[in-house]
C-alpha cells in the first residue's frame, strides 16, 4: 500500500537512501545557466540512478565520497561541479559506512577554513583573511551585516535559529567562513557534527562558507552575489536545525525561494525558469538532478503570492511546511516534502497540495499575467502540448501520458460560427491525482480559470463560451498524485526517496465546437 503518512526512518534505511541525490547532481549551489548539464551528463546520471538502487551502503557511501570530492577538486570544470552542500549533506549521513581511512578523507572535506580575522555579533561569527579579502568586491562589515540581515529576518519571522556547535570555530555562534572558493561555486552550508543527537532526530548545527570576492561571476555585484549566496546558504542552515535528511528537492527549491523573498531586486534565482516546472511541465516536480530543482523555487513563490499571510517580514506558508518537517522531535512527528507541504495548504486555506499544482500548472501558460513580476521580469511561458483551430460542429482529442506531479496544456481557438465548447477529460481515477484546469483568454487577458471536476472514475465535462469574445481556451490535464511506495526503502530520486505510484497515466482531452 502507498505511504500516506510518514514511514518511520530508521538510521539505516535513510542513510542507505540519501545518496540517490547526490548521484543526480550535476550542478554547484547557485549555479548560472552556462553551468546547466549537457544531456549526456543528465543520461549519465540517469544510468548511475538507475545503478544505485543495486548498490550496498558501503557502495553509496563510496560513491558519495567521490562526489564531494568532485565538488571541491580544482581539477573538475564549473559545470560539472557537483553541488556543494547536497554533497557533503549525503557524505554527512553516509560517512560511517566507509573504511577508516576513506573517513578520514570524509573529515578533511568537512574541516572548516582556517581564517586569522573575526567579526561578529551575538549570533554569528565572521572568520576573514583580511590579506585576501578585496574591499572592492565587498568589505568584512558589509558581509556581517548581510548575515545580520538574513539571520534576524529569519528569526523575527519565525524561523529557528541554526543550533548552537558547542566550542567549534570558538564558541557557539554559527560560524561564516570567507574563503577562496573554486570557480562555479558561490558557496555552501554543512555540518561538522560527529553523530546525531538521537537515532531518528537529524537536526544538525552548521556551518557556511562563501567566496571572499566572488571574482569572475559575470552576473550581478559581488555585494549582490554575496547578498543571493547569504539568504540560500543561511536557510540551509536553517534548514538543518529542523530535518538535515529531507527531500533535497525541497531542500534546494525552498532555499532559493528565500532569496527572492530577502533581496526581491537582485533576481539571481530568475535564471532557473529556464529549467524549471514552467519549461520542462513533463518532468515530476520533485525529482532532484541537475538544475530543475533550483527552479522549483517558483512553484512556492506561487503558492505564496496565493497565500501571502506573513509571520514577522516573510509569508509564514513556507514556515509551517518547515515546522511539520521538523525531525527534532522524532520520527512520529517528522513529514517529508510533499507530506509537510500538503498539511501547511490545509491549514492555511483547507486546500491541497494536488489542488495547488494543478491551479499552478495552469497558470504557467500565461505567467506575464498569473504572476505578480511575470511580465516586469520576463518570465517564461509552459509550452503547449497540443493545439487546434475549431469551427462550428469540429471536435479536437489529444491524448498525453502523464508522471506524477506533471500536466501536459492544450489550447483550442475558435474558429467561424461556434458559441461554446463541449469539453470531455478522461483521465485515471481521481484519487490518483488526476485534475484538469481551463482557462478562457479574452482580448484583454484571462476571463475565467476554473477546475473542470474529475469525478472518482476521471472523467469530468464543461461547458464553456466560446464566441467572438473568447480568443482562446485551454485545458491542462494534471497528474498531481503524491502517492509513494517503499519510502526510504529505495534510492530514488523523487519525494522519501520512494517509488512513484501513480506515473505514466492516461489522460485524453476531447473538445467540440458547438
Amino acid at each position: 500500500m502507498p505511504n500516506r503518512r510518514r514511514a518511520r526512518r530508521s538510521p539505516a534505511l535513510l542513510l542507505a537512501a540519501v545518496v540517490a541525490s547526490t548521484v543526480a547532481l550535476v550542478a554547484t549551489t547557485l549555479s548560472t545557466p552556462a553551468q546547466a548539464a549537457t544531456q549526456s551528463s543528465r543520461a549519465s546520471a540517469t544510468h548511475a540512478q538507475q545503478a544505485d538502487q543495486h548498490w550496498t551502503r558501503a557502495q553509496r557511501a563510496k560513491h558519495a565520497l567521490a562526489r564531494a570530492k568532485k565538488a571541491f577538486s580544482p581539477d573538475t570544470p564549473a559545470n560539472e561541479r557537483p553541488d556543494a552542500t547536497l554533497a557533503l549533506r549525503n557524505l554527512f549521513l553516509l560517512k560511517d559506512a566507509l573504511s577508516p581511512a576513506d573517513r578520514a578523507e570524509a573529515d578533511k572535506l568537512s574541516q572548516r577554513p582556517n581564517e586569522p580575522a573575526t567579526v561578529g555579533d551575538a549570533n554569528i561569527l565572521v572568520h576573514y583573511n583580511p590579506a585576501e579579502l578585496n574591499p572592492a568586491a565587498y568589505t568584512v562589515d558589509q558581509a556581517l551585516a548581510t548575515f545580520q540581515y538574513v539571520a534576524n529576518t529569519y528569526a523575527s519571522s519565525g524561523y529557528r535559529r541554526p543550533k548552537p556547535d558547542g566550542s567549534k570555530g570558538g564558541d557557539g555562534r554559527i560560524d561564516i567562513y570567507l574563503a577562496p572558493l573554486e570557480p562555479g561555486l558561490y558557496g555552501y552550508c554543512t555540518t561538522d557534527q560527529k553523530k546525531l543527537s538521537k537515532p531518528g532526530h537529524y537536526d544538525v548545527w552548521a556551518y557556511c562558507v562563501l567566496d571572499n570576492d566572488y571574482a569572475g561571476f559575470p552576473a550581478h555585484t559581488p555585494l549582490q552575489n554575496l547578498q543571493v549566496t547569504a539568504a540560500h546558504e543561511y536557510y540551509h542552515a536553517t534548514q538543518f536545525a529542523y530535518d538535515i535528511a529531507d527531500d533535497g528537492w525541497f531542500l534546494e527549491s525552498t532555499a532559493t525561494w528565500a532569496e527572492d523573498e530577502l533581496y526581491p531586486s537582485v533576481n539571481d534565482n530568475l535564471q532557473y525558469l529556464k529549467d524549471s516546472p514552467i519549461t520542462r511541465p513533463g518532468r515530476p516536480m520533485d525529482k532532484f538532478g541537475g538544475v530543475f530543482h533550483y527552479g522549483v523555487w517558483n512553484f512556492f513563490r506561487y503558492l505564496t503570492e496565493h497565500y501571502p499571510a506573513k509571520t514577522g517580514a516573510m509569508p509564514g506558508l513556507l514556515l509551517k511546511m518547515w515546522q511539520y518537517a521538523d525531525s527534532s522531535k522524532g520520527p512520529r512527528k517528522d513529514l517529508y516534502s510533499t507530506q509537510a507541504i500538503n498539511k501547511a495548504l490545509k491549514k492555511a486555506d483547507h486546500t491541497s497540495m494536488a489542488e495547488q499544482f494543478a491551479n499552478y500548472s495552469a497558470a504557467t501558460r500565461a505567467t506575464h499575467l498569473t504572476f505578480q513580476e511575470g511580465a516586469a521580469l520576463n518570465y517564461p511561458s509552459k509550452p503547449l502540448a497540443g493545439a487546434a483551430t475549431l469551427a462550428k460542429h469540429k471536435h479536437k482529442s489529444f491524448k498525453a501520458k502523464l508522471d506524477h506531479l506533471t500536466s501536459a496544456s492544450y489550447q483550442f481557438v475558435p474558429g467561424g460560427g461556434t458559441s461554446k465548447l463541449k469539453v470531455t477529460v478522461k483521465m485515471a481515477p481521481k484519487n490518483r491525482g488526476s485534475r484538469a484546469v481551463y482557462v478562457v483568454y479574452g482580448p484583454g487577458g484571462i476571463v475565467q480559470f476554473k477546475s473542470i471536476k474529475v469525478n472518482g472514475h476521471g472523467v469530468g465535462h464543461k461547458k464553456i463560451v466560446f464566441d467572438g469574445s473568447v480568443s482562446a481556451v485551454e485545458v491542462t490535464l494534471v497528474d498531481a498524485s503524491t502517492r509513494y511506495r517503499d519510502c526510504y526503502r529505495r534510492q530514488t530520486p523523487y519525494a522519501c526517496q520512494g517509488v512513484p505510484v501513480d506515473d505514466n497515466l492516461k489522460a485524453i482531452v476531447k473538445a467540440k465546437a458547438a
